[in-house]
């Protein structure tokens, strides 16, 4: 997002505080410094020298990206985009923090490389819709059910990763690519709500072309499932998490989709919307506010006694098993992807 921008989008705050009040660390600090209200307060008094760039940093910083104040925003100040880009420009990605960077992705780069020597059965043809297969899906399989349906025309990282970690370079060269097979696609298919509305985001990808993209129940919601006879959770209790970075009417089409499923008993959790706290490396340089607000989230699913926690974003699943942890809470914590895959049958 570039600096006019910016400036017309912080133009647009009415300092209402439906933010204050939707801002998942606010709720545990306390400190409105740390919400988009005093945020964009202070990117105003910056913008007029008011202060200087280590008075702005370190809030910044603390910020979750969960994008809650922007769709609770009725002025629809783009907060988090503004965000990122500031915390990017007043805090460039260093040697040491592209090393992290590296690092924290090392993992996920082995396990595409091991996934390399898995025997796969499924053919995958060229189609009109496409699926963007996020990181950690590339990681964890070969090949997904999604695979099978959609061409993969082997799209980037969302880039989100870069982008909180400063790195506007290979943002920008991750964005540029994806944009570029969007433009060529008729529909593209995610099964990530993060890597969605991080695409959805993009600065410079017209209204056209993010159209095209939707979650991956938008095209099963007119299928019936049933569990496979199998299948351990036939007449158990299910709940699903909603991931921050998840649109009301994908939610919507996955509760609509869990409801018509025979065999298992739906359950719409209490505070839906509450955040597990992840936030991808979040969890690392902010551990203290992380596990706090994860540990109220296990606390939540516990108090529901669901014997299977779904959720559409793989932060989330670390999240809330990490607060599951803490909270010695019960209940198998699944992507809706795999439970799909491994659970269900169509009728």
């Amino acid at each position: 997002m570039i600096d006019d921008e910016i400036k017309k989008n912080l133009s647009k705050c009415s300092r209402c505080a439906l933010c204050v009040q939707n801002c998942p660390i606010y709720d545990i600090t306390k400190n409105e410094n740390n919400t988009a209200r005093g945020l964009v307060c202070k990117l105003l008094g910056y913008q007029k020298g008011l202060l200087n760039e280590k008075e702005i940093r370190k809030d910044l910083k603390i910020c979750l990206n969960c994008s809650k104040c922007l769709k609770n925003c009725p002025s629809g100040v783009d907060t988090t985009e503004i965000f990122a880009y500031k915390n990017a420009v007043l805090s460039p990605s260093k040697i040491s923090q592209r090393l992290f960077l590296k690092l924290k992705l090392l993992p996920l780069k082995v396990l595409y490389f091991l996934n390399f020597f898995k025997n796969t059965n499924i053919k995958t043809k060229k189609k009109s819709i496409v699926y963007f297969k996020g990181c950690v899906a590339k990681a964890q399989h070969k090949k997904t059910f999604l695979d099978n349906l959609f061409y993969n025309p082997g799209f980037s990282c969302c880039a989100l990763p870069y982008l909180a970690g400063g790195d506007i370079k290979n943002y920008e060269k991750a964005k540029n690519k994806n944009i570029e097979l969007i433009k060529k696609s008729n529909c593209v298919v995610f099964d990530c709500a993060t890597c969605k509305n991080c695409v959805s985001s993009y600065f410079g990808l017209e209204d056209e072309n993010r159209d095209k993209l939707v979650f991956f129940v938008e095209l099963l919601k007119n299928k019936k499932y049933k569990l496979k006879q199998t299948s351990k959770y036939i007449k158990k209790t299910v709940v699903f998490h909603k991931p921050c970075h998840l649109d009301k009417e994908d939610f919507n089409n996955i509760e609509n989709f869990l409801k018509n499923i025979e065999g298992i008993n739906y359950k719409r959790l209490n505070n839906i919307d509450s955040c597990c706290g992840f936030g991808g490396s979040y969890f690392i340089f902010h551990p203290i506010i992380a596990l706090k607000i994860a540990f109220k989230k296990a606390n939540t699913i516990k108090e529901s006694k669901a014997d299977l926690i779904l959720t559409a974003c793989p932060s989330c699943v670390l999240g809330i098993r990490t607060g599951q942890i803490f909270s010695f809470g019960l209940g198998k914590t699944l992507e809706l992807r795999d439970f799909i895959n491994n659970e269900l049958i169509e009728v």
